[in-house]
């Protein structure tokens, strides 16, 4: 792809930031190699975010707000929503080669739920002119192009496949069932964030119906805002469908109980081998997810995660990208305190 195309793109779905408070450059390169749309409150967001802090590498940050509003003239779209940002993902998603998502999960694995059009977070790479879609992918792919100050794929095939296989496991979290569902035995969701959840996919719905009526003879936007209309409008169904948020939180608590077992037999403090890994920076955001929602109790009678919750949110990358910006950007929860002290983080 042309660089002066992409940029011209890039700037268009940067133009609909409301705020340029929110575009900043993170780092000491006033011109960057990359370029990243994300939002604070993103779960897979802070995934990258963390990767990049890791690496160390700077980059343009472009902070979207994520979620539609009512105002005094109808629905406010989010930032990620409108046409040209769109676009740019949509370029993406041919790389990745997968169908548009066409239903309600509570997952964001690309892999098993197809591609969504419109979310964060979204990675530009000027200096190889590719734009890298899904957070998984854009983490493997920061790994691969700088393996300084710290590499976090390991080369050796064992190794790799350890890693590979806890980011699978993290990546079939059903955490949008968890944030956005109201749990019909035990919802331990911060109250004002109940309060935000209990509009929010009238919100969304209402402006992909806005931005579907804008771009009618756009047939590739057509296309695009249709898939997320049927996404949203699923998790509008099962918000409050009790088997449904039942059976996320079951898999949520296999999957703890697993990965208890998985560190109890690690010759090291980390899931998937002797160094930190992406297995741990994946995993080291969920947990923190898990924390806010009220959900840490998961891991009262599993010690080794316990264990590892502390280890990882005392490390600066997660403690700044997944600790600080989630007291930052969600309403407040009184349950962060069970992820114990969050280590002062360096400016990236």
């Amino acid at each position: 792809m042309p660089n002066d195309f992409m940029s011209k793109l890039a700037a268009s779905a940067r133009a609909a930031i409301a705020d340029p408070a929110r575009i900043t450059i993170v780092g000491n390169d006033a011109k960057p190699r990359f370029e990243l749309f994300h939002a604070a409150s993103s779960l897979c967001s802070q995934k990258v975010r963390t990767v990049l802090f890791e690496k160390q590498l700077p980059y343009r940050s472009n902070d979207m707000l994520i979620l539609s509003a009512m105002g005094p003239d109808g629905v406010i779209p989010a930032e990620h929503y409108h046409p040209p940002y769109v676009r740019l993902r949509l370029m993406a998603g041919r790389e990745i080669g997968r169908d548009f998502v066409s239903g309600y999960s509570g997952r964001t694995a690309v892999d098993t739920d197809g591609f969504d059009p419109c979310v964060v977070p979204l990675l530009v790479d000027y200096q190889a002119s590719r734009v890298i879609a899904d957070s998984r992918r854009i983490c493997c792919y920061l790994d691969a192009v700088s393996r300084a100050p710290v590499q976090l794929l390991p080369d050796d095939d064992r190794a790799r496949a350890a890693v590979m296989r806890q980011m699978e496991i993290v990546d079939q979290m059903p955490n949008g069932a968890m944030l956005y569902g109201a749990h019909p035995d035990a919802d331990r969701r911060p109250e004002a964030l109940k309060t935000v959840m209990e509009t929010v996919y009238d919100h969304k719905i209402a402006a992909i119906e806005a931005m579907l009526a804008g771009n009618a003879g756009d047939t590739e936007l057509v296309t695009a805002y249709r898939a997320k209309l049927a996404k949203e409008r699923g998790g509008r169904a099962v918000r409050r469908d009790a088997a449904f948020q039942r059976a996320a939180r079951h898999h949520a608590a296999g999957a703890l109980q697993e990965l208890d077992r998985t560190l109890g037999a690690s010759p090291s403090p980390y899931v998937a081998g002797h160094a930190f890994s992406l297995a741990d920076v994946l995993w080291g955001v969920n947990l923190v997810r898990l924390a806010y929602l009220g959900l840490a109790s998961m891991w009262d009678d599993l010690p080794n995660v316990g264990r590892y919750v502390g280890l990882l949110a005392k490390r600066p990358s997660l403690c700044r990208e997944a600790v600080r910006a989630t007291i930052d950007s969600l309403p407040p929860s009184p349950h962060m305190d069970a992820l114990g002290a969050c280590a002062e983080a360096a400016p990236a």
